[in-house]
């Protein structure tokens, strides 16, 4: 209702060789098990309002509130901080988890990775991206958001979980966000925050070479941060890099999408994100229908989803291309028998329900 997007994009490492982990990492297939974050063709975000994107700050009517309406309390009873730049009592933040204190908080105008649950007052959940693919990424502190996360999400530092409850003026205004959000709604926000990005150059401004380098160093500084176990930074490169390069012909610059795209699943499925691994898979077997690694890391991220049939049916697929690969067979046999596993707990369960 809230937030739109494309699908993300990333991959992997041809230089990580033939391993269906990592590519640099080895084969490990738990080498790289997000979201922060970050897509198989990258998820752009745009906060929307009523069915239209929401641009700037001064219409409470339109659903920011950037103008303080006279007569609003500060909320009471709200657990937490107020974060408000003003300290009208409008926006509250309640840390769940705190974050990496060293890491800062993001500055206006970076684009930050996100994920969210929306709630009304009852408790009922209008909006979460935590049940889409990927992350939700945005810039924040200009406005392409609503106010309440604009102030909140700057306060806030890398890992960190806070609950952002938000007055109608930090939110949707006195006309809210029909038909889910009433007009003059406290919404409460659970975010969490993966990492930020100072922005680089967009795509239309580089010519095909300047798009390649940029791919090129971005998928640099993923590996890089992937020796250093920063996969979260990791996955946020890849997904980058994978970007420059969509829709290019060159067969230099396919070859680095590919290799950025299966990088992004790898560290997709360390982080545990089984629906953007799949994704970023996908997105590589519709340019090479026989690669092994996508074909592995798809089905391990369907396994470990509990997608026994497709997931058998990606392992074998990629066994009959590659036969003497050891981690493949060992894959699906493991796949075999967490689905006997399930099916025998299933039937436990019915045994129970008619006895």
């Amino acid at each position: 209702v809230l937030l739109s997007r494309r699908p993300m994009e990333t991959d992997s490492h041809d230089e990580h060789g033939h391993g269906h982990g990592h590519d640099e990492h080895g084969h490990d297939g738990e080498a790289c098990n997000h979201d922060h974050g970050h897509t198989a063709a990258k998820e752009e975000h745009a906060h929307i309002h009523g069915g239209e994107p929401c641009h700037g700050h001064d219409h409470e009517d339109r659903g920011h509130g950037h103008v303080h309406p006279p007569g609003l309390a500060a909320l009471e009873g709200v657990p937490g901080t107020d974060v408000s730049k003003a300290q009208d009592g409008g926006l509250f933040k309640q840390v769940l988890r705190e974050g990496d204190a060293d890491s800062g908080s993001p500055p206006v105008g970076a684009k930050v990775k996100v994920h969210y649950v929306g709630t009304l007052a009852d408790g009922s959940k209008f909006d979460s991206s935590r049940d889409r693919p990927g992350f939700f990424e945005f810039d924040v502190g200009v406005g392409s958001v609503i106010k309440g996360w604009d102030e909140g999400i700057c306060t806030m530092k890398k890992g960190e979980l806070a609950v952002l409850t938000c007055r109608s003026d930090y939110a949707y205004g006195a006309r809210g966000s029909p038909p889910k959000i009433p007009g003059g709604a406290v919404l409460t926000f659970e975010v969490e925050l993966f990492s930020w990005k100072e922005k680089r150059k967009e795509k239309w401004q580089l010519d095909e070479a300047g798009r390649q380098a940029e791919a090129t160093d971005l998928k640099a500084r993923g590996t890089e941060a992937w020796t250093q176990g920063k996969v979260p930074d990791a996955l946020d490169y890849y997904c980058d890099a994978a970007e420059y390069v969509e829709g290019e012909e060159a067969e230099a610059a396919v070859a680095l999408r590919v290799s950025c795209l299966l990088n992004a699943a790898m560290c997709a499925l360390k982080l545990g994100q089984h629906a953007m691994t799949e994704s970023y898979c996908s997105k590589v077997l519709d340019i090479d229908p026989r690669s092994v690694k996508a074909l592995f890391r798809r089905g391990s991220a369907r396994m470990a989803s509990g997608e026994f049939a497709n997931a058998k049916a990606d392992l074998r697929e990629a066994a009959s291309i590659d036969p003497k690969d050891r981690g493949i067979r060992e894959a699906l046999a493991e796949c075999q028998k967490r689905e006997a596993e399930a099916k025998k707990a299933e039937k436990a369960v019915y045994g129970k329900m008619f006895a």
